[in-house]
């Protein structure tokens, strides 16, 4: 009994020295799960470096198999009737630690989408950061409850979590939130994003 708990112990000591190197990320996501989580106690994880988008020449472009590309610069998109939605972020990785709770305010995905008219045979809708990263949605899951955001918690995003605009796509893991989103593909291929093609399901239902 003694090495058992002596086992756990360590367990919990490993955990929270991780969780010191992460900035306390994590241990501040849990201590705030009954409201959002301070941005600077937010996790981060990310493929390539932070990029530096200028939204003074920001443009979310919509293409792929649609009838109606568009080009829609962030005063346009701001200018859309947006919707705010209270979401917990976790990664796939570490889902006890590595969440933050938090309140968004963007467009919905489904209103973009309609102005741009998905063909029918359309079956996924790949999203692209700025810094080079992808992310794919089942289109089923895109016309649903997804978010293109812009504010977080009442604020513009902080640049390290994806200003000027991310996804957000509720009830799914945190690798389909694509940061510093510039490019919203919509394609009756099933074409995969960067975790999705090393084994990530496009199913990504937490």
């Amino acid at each position: 009994m003694k090495r058992r708990n002596f086992l756990k112990l360590m367990l919990v000591s490993a955990s929270l020295i991780a969780l010191y190197r992460l900035g306390g990320n994590g241990l501040n996501s849990l201590l705030h799960t009954n409201g959002v989580t301070p941005f600077g106690s937010w996790y981060i994880v990310q493929v390539g470096s932070t990029p530096n988008v200028n939204v003074e020449n920001y443009v979310l472009t919509v293409d792929g198999d649609v009838s109606n590309p568009l080009q829609l610069t962030y005063s346009q998109l701001t200018s859309m009737p947006s919707v705010t939605v209270k979401d917990t972020i976790q990664c796939v990785s570490d889902p006890l630690f590595l969440r933050a709770n938090v309140e968004w305010t963007g467009v919905p995905l489904s209103n973009i989408l309609r102005l741009a008219g998905p063909d029918p045979s359309a079956i996924k809708v790949l999203t692209f950061g700025a810094e080079g990263y992808t992310a794919d949605l089942p289109i089923e899951k895109a016309t649903d409850d997804v978010i293109v955001a812009y504010m977080v918690d009442g604020k513009p995003l902080p640049q390290v979590h994806g200003y000027p605009v991310r996804m957000v796509v509720p009830g799914w893991w945190g690798y389909t939130y694509t940061k510093w989103l510039v490019r919203i593909h919509v394609t009756s291929k099933n074409v995969l994003g960067y975790w999705e093609s090393l084994g990530y399901p496009d199913d990504a239902v937490k």
